[in-house]
Formats: C-alpha cells, sequence, structure tokens
C-alpha cells in the first residue's frame, strides 16, 4: 500500500487538469504531393486498368468532337474560300472594264495570286519545251506556237487579263472541289453537305470573331445524336472516376489507418487522394484525347481523303483538346471528393481491422 501511493500521485500530472494537448501540425501541400507521387509509381499500372474508362470516355468523347470539327472545316471552309475567290475575280474584271481601282492597283493588291499565275504559265513552257526535244518537226512547230502565245500572255500589259484567267480557273477548280464534298457529306452526314451548299453567300464580312465562329460552326454540325453521345462519354467519365477512386480506398484501409495513427489530419488524407485523383485522371484525359483525336482523324481521311488535310482545323481541335482536359481534370476532382472524404473520416481501428 505504501508503495502503491507514489505510483499513483506520480502519474496523476499526466492524467490531471493540468495536462496539455500538444498543437496539431499541418503537414504542407509539398508533402501531400509526394506521399501521392509514392502511391502512383506503386500502383500506376494497377491505376490505370481502373482508370480505363476515363481513358476510353474520353477518347470517345475527343473523336466526337474531332470529327465534328472536320466536318464543320470541310462544310465551311471551302465555301468561304470560294467567296474570297469571286470577291477577287470581280475586283479584277472591274478594273478590266475601267472601274475605281486601276490595273495597276489590282496587280500590286493581288500579287500572291499574279505571281501563281505567271508561274503555273513558266511550268507549262517548260514542259512543252522538253516536249519539243523528241517531237517531231510538225509537232515541234505546233509546240513552238503554242510557247509564243503563252509568251505573249506573260506580257506585262496583260497581266490583269491573265490574272482574270487564273482566278477564273481556281473558281472553277474550288467549285468542282465543293461539289465533291458536298456530295460525300450528304452522304456520311445526312444532308450537312448540301446545307452549307445551299446557305445563302455572306453579303460583307460582318465576321464573327474566330472563337465564336468556331463555336458556332462547331454547334450547327454536330447531330442530336453526337450530343447525346458526349453527355453519355462524359457520365462514363464521372462513374469511373469515382469507382476508380473507391477501390483506391478500398485496397488501402490499412495505410489510411496508419497515418491516421500516426496523427495525419482529416484534410491531409483529403489532400493525397485529390492529388492521386487528378494526377491519373489527368494521364487518363491526355492518352484518351491523343487516342481519340488520331482515331478520329484517321477514319476523317479515309472518308473525305486529302481535302482533310487541306482543310484541317489545327486550332479548333487544339481548342477541344484543351477543353476535353479541362473537363476531364475537374471531373476527376469533383469525383474523387466523395471517396476522399470517406476515408479521411474512418476510425483508425476501422480502418486497421479492415484488410485483416
Amino acid at each position: 500500500m505504501n508503495e502503491a501511493a507514489p505510483l499513483s500521485r506520480r502519474s496523476e500530472p499526466s492524467m490531471g487538469a493540468g495536462s496539455r494537448i500538444g498543437k496539431q501540425i499541418m503537414l504542407p501541400w509539398s508533402k501531400a504531393i509526394e506521399i501521392a507521387v509514392k502511391s502512383i509509381r506503386v500502383r500506376f499500372w494497377r491505376s490505370m486498368i481502373t482508370m480505363s474508362s476515363v481513358v476510353l470516355a474520353i477518347a470517345f468523347l475527343m473523336s466526337i468532337w474531332t470529327s465534328t470539327a472536320i466536318v464543320a472545316s470541310l462544310a465551311t471552309r471551302p465555301q468561304r474560300a470560294l467567296d474570297a475567290l469571286k470577291e477577287r475575280l470581280a475586283s479584277v474584271r472591274s478594273a478590266l472594264k475601267g472601274g475605281p481601282e486601276t490595273p495597276d492597283e489590282v496587280k500590286t493588291r493581288f500579287a500572291r495570286d499574279l505571281a501563281a499565275a505567271v508561274r503555273e504559265k513558266r511550268e507549262l513552257i517548260d514542259e512543252k519545251t522538253t516536249a519539243m526535244k523528241s517531237a517531231s518537226e510538225e509537232e515541234a512547230k505546233k509546240l513552238q506556237k503554242e510557247i509564243d502565245a503563252i509568251g505573249e500572255e506573260l506580257a506585262p500589259a496583260k497581266a490583269v487579263v491573265l490574272l482574270e484567267t487564273y482566278l477564273l480557273a481556281q473558281r472553277r477548280d474550288a467549285e468542282r472541289r465543293i461539289g465533291e464534298l458536298n456530295h460525300l457529306l450528304d452522304t456520311e452526314r445526312g444532308g450537312q453537305g448540301r446545307e452549307a451548299q445551299a446557305a445563302p453567300e455572306p453579303e460583307k464580312p460582318a465576321s464573327p470573331a474566330p472563337a465564336a465562329g468556331f463555336i458556332t460552326d462547331f454547334l450547327s454540325h454536330m447531330t442530336p445524336a453526337d450530343k447525346w453521345l458526349a453527355v453519355l462519354a462524359l457520365l462514363v467519365c464521372f462513374v469511373g472516376i469515382v469507382n476508380a477512386m473507391f477501390m483506391t480506398v478500398q485496397e488501402r484501409f490499412r495505410e489510411i489507418g496508419t497515418m491516421k495513427c500516426l496523427g495525419a489530419l482529416d484534410l491531409f488524407i483529403v489532400k493525397i487522394f485529390l492529388i492521386e485523383s487528378a494526377t491519373l485522371g489527368l494521364i487518363g484525359t491526355l492518352l484518351g484525347i491523343l487516342v481519340g483525336m488520331i482515331l478520329s482523324t484517321l477514319r476523317q481521311l479515309l472518308v473525305y481523303g486529302s481535302p482533310v488535310l487541306g482543310y484541317f482545323p489545327l486550332g479548333n481541335i487544339l481548342a477541344a483538346a484543351l477543353l476535353a482536359a479541362v473537363i476531364g481534370l475537374v471531373l476527376s476532382v469533383l469525383a474523387a471528393i466523395f471517396p476522399a472524404r470517406k476515408a479521411a473520416r474512418m476510425e483508425p481501428v476501422e480502418a486497421m481491422r479492415a484488410e485483416e
């Protein structure tokens, strides 16, 4: 009894009213990032398999957007180029008829077109000159007359006439290409080519800003089915991320319990899971964007051929890719909030027992 009394008195200070709870230490974001990165390294491939639904959903979404952007470009840009060509041709014809612009002003204004016309004629002269070397005497005379006639067309006094001939040929070629594209668009997209062809010519460009024009063209050429499929892809992406994060939380119960036993705060655990989800979501989103963009472009090349490369809307597709990346990242963070809070609120004892 005499020995027990001193022991009980010695233990009183640690349990009495005078004892204090130490200040909780808030670990910085850098520590949470470090732990999250290590966790991703250990579970990377397993996590990517779990996040495969995100890759597929974003690839599907990007495929729809890439296809729509290419179709919108094929349906609008050739027609706009033809309209600009018609305006240049009208200016040249006006100058020939004594309009407000002089021939010299027209030659200066359309110097690039004039240079292309001259280059085309000179190449034709070179071809005929080469053909003369192996031609008979009669054929050589005929070729020489053609060369002389082309040389007369290249005279400085006939530069505006040459420009008119060149622009007229360019307009015919553009109209032929648009007709072929419209036929393909009619076949593939249910009459969108016909709509583009029947659309009235712009009166005078009160042209919209590039971004506004892209959005208008994009939405007008996205079919209702494409819109519903895009919404479905986003829903699949969201559900896939939630599922992936729930699985990640479930397989890390013991680790969560250990961190909480060592004094980790709920907010710190939430940070770790949000960083992991954002990182994996971004990686999955970037892979999905790359896969969807490549596959959709290849398909459009098979369907529409070389015009896809000639009118490839690189800027619009990059804008769509950036939007898809932002959507994937935001969905990754939002979808991880509930699983992360569930992990943070687990009691340490419950977490430690979960895997036993």
